[in-house]
C-alpha cells in the first residue's frame, strides 16, 4: 500500500485494503478516506500530513506477523508500543515491550517490523529530515550518522510528559489548516522530550561507567598479590560483562591488564622504598613472570632501574640486636 510518494507500507496477506474506518483508532484525525487494513479485530492505519506520517497498528493476533516499510526520504521514525511487543528484524537492540518507546533513523531501505502474537496496540511517527545537521545541532544525541542506512537510538520509558504529547496528538482532529501544524508543534514536543531522556539516560551510563570503574581500580589494589588476578575475575567479582568492563577502562584511555601491570609495578617501588627484600622476592610476590621483565617494567614506568630507585630511597635499616650470653 502506498501511503504517499516516499513511504510504501506491505501488510499481512490476512489484512484486507478497505475504507471503512473501524471503531477505536488511536488518531481521532484519521478518517474514513485514510488508507485503512482491516479485518474485525485487526486493523492498520496511517496518514500522511506534510512531511509528517502517522501510522497505528492494533488488534488480537493470534500468530506471529510482520509489517514492512520502506521511506524514500532519510526519516526520523519513534515508535511507541502501547501493548504486546514488536521488533525491528536485523537488529537486537530494537525489541519494544509494553510502554516502551524508541527511535531510529532510516534512509531508502526496507524496514520489517516483526509483531508477536496476542494483544498488540503500538503507533509510529515518521517525520522527514531535510536538513540533518540542523536536528543535531538543536538536539545533538540524535546524530545522524551517514555511514548507517537504518540507525537505531536507544530505548525509553513511555514516561508521564511523553504520554502527555501523545494524548494531544491522539485528541487533535482533522482540519484544513491547523492540524498540520499542531501535529509538527507536538511531534518536535516529543522529539525534544526524547532527547531529554537519551541525554539523562547517557548520564546515567557515565555515573555507572565512573563507578565500576572505580570499583574495577579497588578490587585491583586489594587483590594485586593474587596470581589469578585477570579481567575474567575482576568481571566475576564485580558482577558485570568482559565487554562492559573493558569498555569502561578503554573510554579512559586504558585496559584492565594495565591497570593491573600499574597498579602491581607502583606497588613494587613502595616495597622497595620500605622493605629489604629482594628484587627477586619483590617480583615474585607482584606476579611477574621473571625478575627480569619485573625490571624491565620497572625501568618503563620510572626510567631507572630497581637498584637505582634503593639508593634513591634507602629502605629503612634494619633494627640490630645485641644477644649477651648466658655465661
Amino acid at each position: 500500500m502506498l501511503i504517499n510518494k516516499s513511504i510504501n507500507l506491505k501488510y499481512p496477506y490476512h489484512l484486507a485494503q478497505r475504507h471503512t474506518a473501524p471503531k477505536g483508532l488511536y488518531f481521532n484525525f484519521l478518517t474514513a478516506e485514510d488508507p485503512i487494513l482491516c479485518t474485525k479485530n485487526q486493523y492498520i492505519a496511517s496518514k500522511k500530513i506534510g512531511s509528517h506520517t502517522f501510522l497505528e497498528i492494533a488488534g488480537h493476533f493470534e500468530e506471529d506477523w510482520n509489517f514492512n516499510i520502506r521511506n524514500s526520504e532519510t526519516t526520523l521514525w519513534l515508535a511507541f508500543q502501547f501493548h504486546g511487543s514488536s521488533s525491528i528484524k536485523g537488529f537486537s537492540q530494537a525489541t519494544l515491550v509494553h510502554q516502551q518507546y524508541l527511535g531510529y533513523f532510516n534512509t531508502d531501505q526496507e524496514i520489517s517490523y516483526q509483531i508477536k502474537a496476542g494483544k498488540v496496540a503500538m503507533i509510529l511517527i515518521g517525520v522527514e529530515i531535510e536538513d540533518s545537521s540542523s536536528l543535531a545541532l538543536e538536539w545533538n544525541t540524535l546524530q545522524l550518522d551517514r555511514l548507517q542506512v537504518t540507525q537505531v537510538l536507544a530505548m525509553e520509558k513511555i514516561g508521564y510528559r511523553i504520554r502527555k504529547v501523545l494524548d494531544l496528538i491522539q485528541q487533535a482532529k482533522s482540519s484544513a489548516y491547523s492540524l498540520s501544524v499542531r501535529l509538527q508543534f507536538y511531534t518536535s514536543n516529543i522529539i525534544e522530550l526524547y532527547h531529554r531522556d537519551l541525554t539523562e539516560q547517557r548520564k546515567s551510563a557515565q555515573q555507572e561507567d565512573i563507578s565500576l570503574l572505580h570499583r574495577a581500580k579497588a578490587y585491583i589494589y586489594a587483590h594485586y598479590m593474587d596470581e589469578g588476578l585477570k579481567v575474567d575475575t575482576i568481571v566475576k567479582a564485580l558482577l558485570t560483562s568482559k565487554t562492559t568492563l573493558c569498555r569502561v577502562f578503554q573510554e579512559n584511555n586504558l585496559t584492565v591488564n594495565a591497570a593491573i601491570r600499574t597498579i602491581r609495578i607502583y606497588k613494587g617501588r613502595e616495597m622497595l622504598r620500605t622493605s629489604n627484600d629482594s628484587v627477586d622476592m619483590i617480583a615474585f610476590r607482584l606476579q611477574f613472570s621473571t625478575a627480569k621483565y619485573f625490571i624491565k617494567t620497572y625501568v618503563h614506568y620510572f626510567g631507572h632501574t630497581p637498584a637505582m630507585e634503593r639508593k634513591l630511597h634507602p629502605p629503612p635499616m634494619e633494627p640490630k640486636y645485641a644477644y649477651k650470653s648466658d655465661g
